[in-house]
């Protein structure tokens, strides 16, 4: 593990708004972290140019229009903020006062804004299309790019007592649970960690950097030896503290991680596996929890990638 990776809460937290309702539970959670945190909070909306750069339409430029737009979608937002959030303030303001609408690529101006701000949390909501392969263009970059943890709510928000935290032994899952721990103790709640074994023949010759030629192993020993290294994992764990129970299940990862939602309030995971065969598992069953699960999600960036990314 990275000795400059530990999680101490979060600080700054950036609240994607999406016209409609799509987003609204995940600005009241955004609201209610901010606060268990004592953390700074602003609402951002991105719109979208209306035309390339420089075109003019009536004499107007598109920068015009686009700014003109940006100001009639401030208020409705506002309006609705007002109207859906009446009476939830934060720091005595009322949410419309915190939000912030910018103009441009949705993705690209949110990932600036987090990177320039140093927001260390990012919550979005249903984007409407979260059962399609590519979660949403900002939704994706999201969470294939912002070098912080990002909180998906699609349900109203609800005290997080119980929280499942799926790993694979890697350096990346101990950073996942680190931030998990951190939350725990935030919200005094429980952890139960979960490691999903999947035999590797069932993805031998799938294209994964796997070498040719039998396994070394037996189903069995493979999985004997990767159970007891999961409970050293977690036996040598710095806990501090933290109430948790563990599991080791031999089962398909994001069926048994859907499952178990309903017995969580909470999913933290990781977006980065531990070799090839775990880098495509996780990297797969990261995106099908994402499009399915009706529990919230925070996914946790290993260390690597966000140095990578900067």
């Amino acid at each position: 593990m990275n000795a400059d990776f530990s999680p101490k809460g979060f600080e700054r937290i950036l609240a994607c708004v999406a016209e409609g309702t799509t987003s609204d539970h995940a600005v009241r959670a955004a609201v209610s972290l901010a606060k268990l945190f004592e953390a700074d909070l602003r609402l951002l909306h991105v719109v979208p140019p209306v035309f390339t750069a420089g075109v003019r339409m009536g004499g107007v430029t598109s920068e015009a229009l686009s700014h003109s737009r940006a100001e009639n979608v401030r208020e409705t937002l506002r309006a609705h903020l007002a109207h859906r959030h009446a009476g939830l303030e934060f720091r005595g303001r009322p949410l419309a006062d915190l939000l912030e609408v910018d103009v441009g690529t949705p993705a690209r101006a949110v990932i600036e804004r987090v990177e320039r701000d140093h927001v260390d949390l990012v919550v979005v909501g249903d984007s409407g299309r979260r059962k399609q392969l590519d979660l949403g263009g900002l939704a994706r970059a999201l969470f294939s790019r912002a070098p912080c943890p990002v909180w998906m709510q699609v349900e109203p928000p609800r005290r997080v007592e119980r929280i499942l935290v799926p790993i694979d032994l890697s350096d990346s899952s101990r950073g996942v649970l680190d931030r998990a721990c951190e939350i725990a103790r935030a919200f005094g709640a429980r952890i139960h960690v979960m490691e999903c074994f999947v035999n590797p023949e069932l993805y031998y010759g799938a294209g994964l950097d796997v070498p040719p030629g039998p396994l070394p192993y037996a189903h069995d020993n493979l999985r004997n030896l990767e159970r007891e290294a999961f409970e050293k994992f977690v036996e040598e764990y710095p806990w501090r503290g933290v109430d948790h129970t563990v599991e080791f299940v031999e089962d398909d990862p994001s069926r048994a991680i859907l499952a178990a939602q309903e017995h969580h309030d909470l999913i933290v995971m990781g977006t980065q596996g531990r070799s090839a065969i775990a880098a495509a598992l996780l990297g797969s069953v990261t995106w099908q929890v994402l499009r399915l699960a009706r529990t919230p999600i925070l996914t946790v960036r290993s260390p690597q990638r966000v140095l990578a990314h900067a």
